[in-house]
C-alpha cells in the first residue's frame, strides 16, 4: 500500500497487525509461519508481538543477515492427541520483503535462505522428535510442489496464493492443501495414520467464512474493537489533514475558486468562524466524502451529490471528479457560496428545503427536520 507524507496507510497498518496478533493470542495456534510483508515493521515489533501474545513465529529460511541464526525458532513440535506434529516454515526468496515504515530496507536485517536447503538442515531434527511433518510454505504453490518432491515431509500447507484447493492432493509422499489468502477461507485437514506412523487416507476443504456462521464472542469482541479502532485512526487522519489544508487553501488563486463553481471551502470560513468550525468538524458533515470512499462509492455519480458541497444537482453528477476542496458537506453547502456572504445576517437564511435536497424519503427515510435541527448541524 503506498504510504502517504503523513504515514496513514503505514499507521493503518501497523494497527491492523496489532489486532491479528490479539487475535492469533485468541486463536492458540500451535505454530504461525510468516509471510514477507509480515517482516514490514522489523523484526522487533515481531518479537515484541511474540512475547506480548504467545505467539509461536516458526522461521526456518528467514535469518538474522549479520549472525545467520533464525530470526525465530526454526521449527516447533506440538502434541495433539498424543499425535506429535512438527512444523517448519519457508518463505521463497522470491518474494521481496517490503518495508512500510521510515522507508527502512529491512532486507539489511533479514536474509532468506533458499528455503529447501534450510529445511534439510533442520528436517531429520524434527523428523526425530515428530509423527507427523509440516511444511507451512509461504511460497506459492509452484515453488511448493517443487518442496514437496523434495523434502521428507508429510504435509504442505501452500500460502501466498490466491487461489482455493477445496480437495487436498498428494504430490510425492507429501499432502498438499490451500485455502486462499486474506483470511476469506480457513482449511481443514483429517489424517489418517497407519501403524507405522504413514498417512493411509486424508480428507480437507476450504470453507467460506461468512457472516451468519458461528460466532465466537471473544473474536468477535476483538473485530468490533479493531473497527472501532480503524475508524477512529482514520476519523483523526481526516481532520488533521483537512487542517493542514488550512494554509494551503489561504494561497490559492481566484481562478482556481472558480474552476470548483465559487466554493472557498470551509477552511476560508474558519479565519472569522473558528467555532463553528469547530463545531462542524465533530459532525458527520465534515466527514460526508470519507464515509463515501469507505464505502467505495466516491465514483458513484448517484451517491456523490450529497458527499460534497456546490454541486446542483444532488441525485446525479456527471463528473464525478470533483475538486478535494470541495469534498464533504461545507458551510456553502447550506449557507450559499462565500461569494455572496453578507455580513448583515441575511447570510444565514438557509432552512429545511436545503436539508431536504439529500435528506429526502429515499436516502433519509427517518429524517425529521424540527429534531435534527434542534441538534444543531454545528
Amino acid at each position: 500500500m503506498p504510504r502517504s507524507a503523513s504515514g496513514q496507510p503505514a499507521k493503518e497498518q501497523q494497527l491492523n497487525a496489532d489486532w491479528l496478533c490479539k487475535t492469533f493470542e485468541e486463536l492458540d495456534y500451535d505454530a504461525v509461519g510468516l509471510g514477507e510483508m509480515d517482516f514490514a515493521f522489523g523484526v522487533a515489533y515481531l518479537r515484541a508481538k511474540q512475547k506480548e501474545h504467545g505467539i509461536r513465529f516458526v522461521t526456518t529460511n528467514a535469518v538474522d543477515s549479520k549472525s545467520g541464526e533464525t530470526i525465530f525458532p526454526p521449527y516447533v513440535v506440538a502434541e495433539r492427541g498424543g499425535v506429535r506434529v512438527g512444523f517448519l516454515s519457508v518463505i521463497s526468496p522470491e518474494r521481496h520483503i517490503v518495508a512500510q515504515v521510515e522507508s527502512k530496507l529491512l532486507g539489511e536485517d533479514v536474509r532468506l535462505e533458499d528455503p529447501t536447503e534450510a529445511a534439510l538442515r533442520w528436517l531429520p531434527e524434527v523428523r526425530e522428535k515428530s509423527d507427523v511433518v509440516v511444511l507451512l510454505s509461504h511460497s506459492g504453490i509452484e515453488t511448493s510442489k517443487f518442496l514437496a518432491e523434495d523434502l521428507e515431509v508429510d504435509v504442505v500447507v501452500v500460502g501466498h496464493y490466491p487461489s482455493i484447493q477445496n480437495d487436498p492432493e498428494k504430490i510425492g509422499n507429501a499432502v498438499i492443501a490451500m485455502a486462499g489468502v486474506k483470511a476469506d477461507r480457513y482449511g481443514t485437514l483429517d489424517l489418517t495414520l497407519a501403524e507405522d506412523g504413514s498417512i493411509a487416507s486424508f480428507d480437507g476443504d476450504a470453507i467460506r467464512l461468512l457472516k451468519d456462521g458461528p460466532v465466537n464472542g471473544e473474536i468477535a469482541s476483538l473485530e468490533t474493537g479493531w473497527d472501532k479502532a480503524v475508524q477512529d485512526q482514520r476519523r483523526e487522519f481526516q481532520l488533521a489533514r483537512q487542517r493542514e489544508r488550512d494554509a494551503e487553501v489561504a494561497g490559492e488563486l481566484s481562478d482556481n475558486i472558480h474552476s470548483r463553481g465559487g466554493v472557498f471551502g470551509a477552511e476560508s470560513c474558519k479565519s472569522c468562524h473558528q467555532g463553528v468550525y469547530d463545531s462542524w468538524m465533530e459532525t458527520p458533515h465534515a466527514t460526508a466524502f470519507a464515509r463515501l470512499a469507505e464505502a467505495d462509492a466516491w465514483d458513484n455519480p448517484e451517491c456523490i451529490g450529497c458527499h460534497v458541497t456546490g454541486v446542483s444537482d444532488k441525485h446525479y453528477v456527471a463528473d464525478v471528479n470533483v475538486a478535494p476542496e470541495t469534498w464533504n458537506v461545507q458551510c456553502e453547502e447550506c449557507h450559499g457560496l462565500a461569494t455572496e456572504h453578507a455580513r448583515d445576517g441575511s447570510y444565514v437564511t438557509q432552512g429545511e428545503a436545503t436539508c431536504r435536497k439529500c435528506h429526502d424519503p429515499e436516502n433519509s427515510p427517518e429524517f425529521d427536520y424540527k429534531i435534527y435541527s434542534s441538534y444543531g448541524v454545528h
